[in-house]
């Protein structure tokens, strides 16, 4: 068994998605991770933000570290990167998330962006249960962990993030012999591989 010296406040009732992401941190550095907290998702969370947009099933964040100044001329680190997700725990799975994705190039209208074109934007895709919400939901603020201590080449973009939590989720589904689920995920996963290896219009 996989052992992980960061403290997991788990109030959901998930130890074998604990366990699952656990033995996938192991060869992983996870000295400046302080904790990480799975809370069920309050019924203000899981509301629209916008009339006709899907409720959210998940909520995930990721806290860099926080330093505060002294009287010397080096910070002092008041606390490491910390991880906090949110899974709806009601009903109404299987459940459609909205969330950042690859989507085809599209133009940047902001002057204040040096790229013209992007391929980040929001996508679709659906959860069969809470628990494999809750696999993609910590992958995604575990990925943001992982690319800003330099432990993964990619950079730490929400696109990339859902990216790999398609991926670690994909493998818990087959694990847990939910097929059908996992090649909806591998095929939309696909899509977004073809997407990145067209690259950017010149």
């Amino acid at each position: 068994m996989s052992t992980l010296t960061v403290p997991v406040h788990d109030r959901t009732g998930v130890p074998a998605v604990v366990e699952f992401l656990i033995s996938k941190l192991a060869d992983y550095d996870t000295h400046l991770l302080d904790w990480i907290r799975i809370y069920p998702m309050t019924e203000q969370q899981h509301q629209p933000q916008l009339t006709g947009d899907l409720a959210p099933v998940t909520l995930s964040t990721c806290w860099p570290p926080r330093e505060t100044w002294l009287d010397c001329d080096e910070p002092e680190a008041r606390h490491k990167f910390r991880i906090k997700v949110n899974i709806w725990q009601g009903d109404g799975y299987p459940a459609r998330e909205c969330n950042w994705g690859r989507v085809p190039a599209r133009a940047i209208r902001r002057r204040s962006v040096q790229e013209k074109y992007t391929t980040r934007g929001l996508c679709e895709w659906s959860y069969p249960d809470r628990l494999s919400a809750t696999v993609h939901a910590l992958t995604r603020a575990l990925f943001l962990f992982l690319a800003q201590t330099h432990q993964l080449e990619q950079p730490p973009s929400n696109s990339n993030a859902s990216t790999l939590g398609h991926r670690w989720a994909i493998e818990w589904l087959h694990r847990n012999g939910q097929t059908a689920a996992a090649e909806a995920l591998s095929a939309q996963l696909v899509k977004w591989y073809l997407i990145q290896s067209s690259g950017l219009p010149g």
